[in-house]
């Protein structure tokens, strides 16, 4: 008999990793104490310095966010789940808790394109572990994977496609590539699941 684990311990787990890796984000968005900024010049030329930080802090936040909705959208009836999907799970909740360091080396590096590749493999894999998730979430006979990756998740990793792409050329640009998430506000892009 294969083994089952509470589904609510792992969705408390699951909250609680996505709250601490999107707290730990903002710690690398920093206002360097002791510059001697003794004008409103000064401070906001260092504020434009840090724009990078900010950048890759709010992307990592609010994709961070958006896949945890992705993740709790499609849920079971049943209040276990099987040892495989526990340690895929595990598995995504790996690659959350690397957001803040991939943001963070983005933010540092974001002009050469091994930061950005590094971050943007690191989304890419939260992106096709929630699918994975999303389709074993659902009763057998009702899994699809066009349901799974819904039309917000293609084009999310489309656009983590994209950033690598445009990483290969202009690497001081490259992130821009998640800001076409917003396509998905245009009337007519594909509903996700459940029309939301």
């Amino acid at each position: 008999m294969q083994s089952r684990f509470p589904k609510a311990r792992i969705d408390g787990l699951c909250d609680g990793v996505f709250a601490f890796a999107m707290t730990l984000l903002v710690l690398d968005v920093r206002v360097a104490s002791g510059l001697g900024i003794a004008s409103a010049d000064e401070l906001t030329a260092h504020l434009t310095s840090i724009w990078r930080s900010l950048i890759a802090y709010a992307i990592s936040f609010f994709v961070l966010g958006a896949l945890w909705r992705a993740a709790i959208e499609q849920r079971q009836v049943t209040e276990t789940v099987s040892g495989g999907v526990t340690s895929l799970w595990m598995v995504f909740l790996f690659f959350v808790t690397m957001v803040p360091f991939s943001s963070n080396l983005v933010s540092a590096y974001g002009e050469l394109s091994p930061a950005v590749i590094v971050y943007s493999a690191n989304m890419l894999a939260l992106g096709a572990l929630v699918s994975v998730l999303r389709y074993f979430e659902v009763v057998p006979e009702a899994r699809s994977l066009r349901q799974a990756l819904g039309g917000h998740l293609a084009l999310f990793m489309a656009s983590t496609v994209l950033a690598m792409a445009v990483s290969a050329i202009d690497p001081r640009h490259a992130m821009f590539a998640y800001f076409i998430n917003f396509a998905k506000r245009i009337p007519g892009w594909p509903k996700v699941i459940g029309g939301r």
